[in-house]
């Protein structure tokens, strides 16, 4: 049975039980004193118990009961900052947004330009407009950016047009500025420099104007790439402008699927926005009309302007409160986190925040190229999920129609697009990094259970579910977080969730065209046949089955732990379902019809027919819960590692996209981890870059980075869940990675490599601890006890395993 009590009661009901896992019910930092967000001494400030009651790390099988091997001393704070560069990835199909932001910040402030082809997101390095700066994104999405860029304010000089609501100028790179917590940039249609900084759910904006009589703010609560449907926007005194967006993020799949609860893919955006000095004129604008001294509007594409007579070089400063709860909240934002117009020290404390987030880990060596590439993925790796607590509350709209309840010191974490994508890479990178979030990350999730009665797949800050992309990602999150013992204490309800997502569904009106896409939970047919089939979805069928059987292996570890035994061989037997795909005379995991038979006519080389997001060569590999069965199946490890030859040799890897980000560490599990080695440090050379095009793909909440981040470390997560890392040659000499000791134990893990060169890429012998290592992996245990991982290198292949 589903329980309801979300629907009918606080939210603090619903999530109490996660708050124990941090001791007197104090999360990791409180809403109320954004203490993750403030400057302080330490590197790491921890301040959460995130390992406790059930599922703890202490309570799972094979904890060992022995002393912590002795602990390295990271090197003192560093100035990481310098180092990253927001850059990276904006240009093409990275869609990382450059602006301001802090860790998992509700305020993600940006420039948006005039959209180019290939860009989803806000703003694309090859544009040569710019239309504004807002103050809601999404971090490197492949398709659902549309309805963000909300809240847009935009300088200028003259009178704003009326009716194209064109507020757009040139612009060039000279001069332009990014940096973490602060963008600048000049506008060269009218000479005004505008320069952005943020706070969690804030936005600062600082324009410095030429000399002029007609100096104007526009501020566009109708701005969004998905459909503007109301808002109201109004003038309540000299210097203060506020009112709302209201929004539908992605219009296609509210149209598609009608017959869920309330709307789908609907939000409001509040704002309360003050200028540093009073304004002289004003005017209100909305779909049909621009009216000077109107001071309120109604309806779709409202907004205001304000109009100042300036000296050369006067600089006025904007600050936005940011709000989805209400027009009140939005003010207590900006009066909570801004108490006057101090740009500069907003920005200091902004690249101060960032300086402690980044010094979680700490590289030595490598050329200041890949201190760059690294330090700019691990910053990104920290943009989602974000947190939307304000002030002890949360709108959350997962019921289908939305509603504010009391957060009682929880933290809700949503825009985590796409769990299909971030459960690879991102999530278990920041369950090294900030496991201080993982019970409360878990604790949005099993909210959305009890709202909606189903895991998210791509959780947003709208009404309903997005209900994109394949298999029910959610269960490989917290079944990793379970078996790491960070997942908190809710375990029989995430269980229960897990379950219940795994063993029914809620087909769509398109359940001909997208069963499984569509769908929430596992496609019956699944269920009950133990494949998905060609006619259930011809463009991810094949997929389906292997992401769904990797997640029934995870749930099965989760029942294992739990001491339930007839669930674990009930999904230990779901995760071989893959194997109902696997054609002997062809070699590969092909379509099934319905009654199981092949479907005929098959090209492994042919994108997206029968596999998500990409061809059979690329899903050959994705079942990395069952690799040695595999292995098996193919022939045995030569034949195996010759497959794995032909697939990078003849460029069918691709590492553009999630499906493939596993692949170049599977030498390590066939015998020959060398070729794991080269493969790896051969992508991180030719793949990414610090250049705006510097990402090989969309970043996808972080993942793309994750994964640059871990391969930058020489350990990989190739089945998440089992706790493993797998070795490949770290980039840097050392690299320090500072634990928080409530998880294991440890307080810091060091790498480090002897003969460290770039002709040194292969691995000649491991010491962990000072014990010789003879397998190329490491365990979830062997890391966050702290301790030392000893790599001596050479030029050429070594037998260390």
């Amino acid at each position: 049975m589903i329980r309801s009590a979300l629907a009918c009661s606080s939210f603090s009901v619903v999530i109490a039980a996660f708050l124990s896992a941090c001791g007197n019910g104090t999360p990791a930092s409180s809403p109320d004193s954004d203490a993750a967000d403030q400057v302080t001494d330490s590197p790491a400030p921890w301040d959460a118990d995130v390992g406790t009651a059930d599922g703890s790390a202490a309570d799972l099988p094979g904890q060992p009961d022995v002393p912590l091997p002795p602990q390295p001393e990271p090197p003192g704070v560093q100035d990481l900052v310098p180092f990253v560069d927001p850059s990276i990835g904006s240009q093409g199909s990275g869609n990382s947004i450059p602006g301001p932001q802090l860790p998992h910040s509700m305020v993600k402030l940006c420039p948006d330009t005039v959209e180019e082809v290939g860009t989803i997101e806000s703003y694309d390095y090859g544009s040569t407009r710019i239309e504004g700066f807002s103050h809601t994104h999404l971090q490197g999405p492949g398709g659902s950016g549309y309805g963000y860029g909300n809240i847009l304010v935009m300088p200028m000089i003259g009178t704003p047009p009326e009716g194209n609501h064109d507020w757009s100028s040139a612009f060039t790179h000279d001069g332009e500025e990014f940096a973490a917590g602060y963008y600048a940039v000049t506008l060269t249609d009218s000479g005004i420099r505008a320069e952005l900084t943020s706070t969690p759910r804030c936005g600062l904006h600082r324009y410095t104007f030429p000399a002029s009589e007609k100096s104007r703010i526009v501020i566009d609560a109708g701005h969004t790439r998905g459909l503007s449907t109301g808002g109201h926007v109004e003038v309540v005194a000299p210097d203060t402008i506020r009112g709302h967006g209201q929004y539908l993020v992605w219009p296609i799949v509210e149209y598609a699927i009608p017959e869920d609860p309330g709307v789908t893919g609907a939000k409001t955006v509040y704002f309360h926005a003050v200028f540093s000095r009073p304004f002289d004129t004003f005017g209100t604008f909305g779909q049909d009309s621009d009216i000077q001294g109107r001071s309120k509007v109604d309806g779709p594409f409202s907004g205001a302007w304000a109009g100042f007579p300036t000296a050369q070089d006067e600089a006025i400063v904007v600050k936005v409160g940011i709000s989805f709860i209400d027009e009140d909240q939005a003010e207590l934002n900006l009066a909570e986190e801004v108490a006057g117009f101090e740009f500069d020290k907003i920005r200091e404390a902004a690249a101060a925040t960032w300086n402690e987030r980044l010094n979680r880990i700490v590289v030595e060596g490598g050329t200041t190229d890949q201190r760059t590439m690294f330090y700019s993925a691990l910053y990104r790796t920290m943009f989602a999920p974000a947190d939307f607590t304000e002030s002890g509350r949360v709108w959350t709209g997962a019921d289908g129609f939305g509603t504010v309840l009391d957060a009682n010191g929880f933290r809700f974490f949503s825009d985590n697009w796409c769990l299909w994508d971030t459960f690879r890479t991102t999530h278990p990178l920041q369950a090294i990094t900030e496991p201080e979030i993982a019970p409360e990350v878990s604790g949005s999730f099993l909210h959305e259970y009890l709202a909606g009665g189903w895991l998210p797949k791509c959780p947003w800050q709208a009404t309903g579910y997005s209900r994109a992309m394949i298999g029910i990602p959610a269960v490989a999150i917290l079944s990793d977080f379970y078996v790491k013992g960070i997942l908190g204490t809710e375990v029989e309800l995430a269980y229960e969730a897990m379950t219940h997502s795994a063993r029914e569904s809620k087909p769509n009106d398109l359940a001909h065209l997208a069963c499984g896409y569509l769908e929430l939970g596992t496609p019956k047919e699944y269920v009950d046949k133990g494949f998905v089939s060609h006619e259930c979805d011809e463009t991810q069928s094949v997929s389906m089955t292997l992401e769904i059987a990797y997640e029934d292996w995870s749930l099965s570890q989760v029942a294992l732990g739990m001491g339930k035994e007839a669930d674990t061989q009930e999904f230990l037997d779901r995760s071989h379902n893959w194997e109902n795909h696997w054609d002997p005379d062809t070699g590969f995991l092909r379509p099934l019809h319905k009654t199981g038979k092949f479907v005929e006519l098959f090209d492994p080389l042919k994108l997206g027919f029968d596999y998500c997001e990409a061809t059979a060569w690329q899903y050959l590999w994705s079942v990395p819960h069952d690799i040695p069965r595999l292995i098996e199946l193919m022939g045995g490890p030569e034949v195996f590692c010759e497959r794995l030859d032909e697939f990078f040799d003849k460029d069918y890897f691709s590492p553009d996209n999630e499906p493939d980000f596993h692949v170049p560490w599977l030498y390590d599990l066939a015998g020959q981890p060398w070729k794991t080695q080269a493969r790896v440090r051969k992508i991180l050379d030719t793949a990414f870059s610090t250049a705006p095009n510097g990402l090989p793909g969309n970043d996808d909440s972080g993942a793309t980075s994750a994964w640059f981040v871990f391969a930058a470390l020489g350990l990989y997560p190739v089945a998440p869940a089992d706790g493993r890392y797998l070795l490949s040659t770290p980039m840097f000499a050392k690299a320090w990675i500072r634990l928080n000791p409530a998880v294991n134990g440890g307080t810091a893990f060091l790498i480090e490599c002897t003969n460290h060169s770039p002709e040194n890429i292969y691995i000649q012998s491991a010491m962990l601890n000072g014990n010789p290592l003879d397998r190329p992996w490491i365990t979830w245990d062997e890391l966050t006890r702290g301790g030392t991982l000893s790599l001596t290198l050479g030029p050429e292949p070594g037998t260390a395993f």
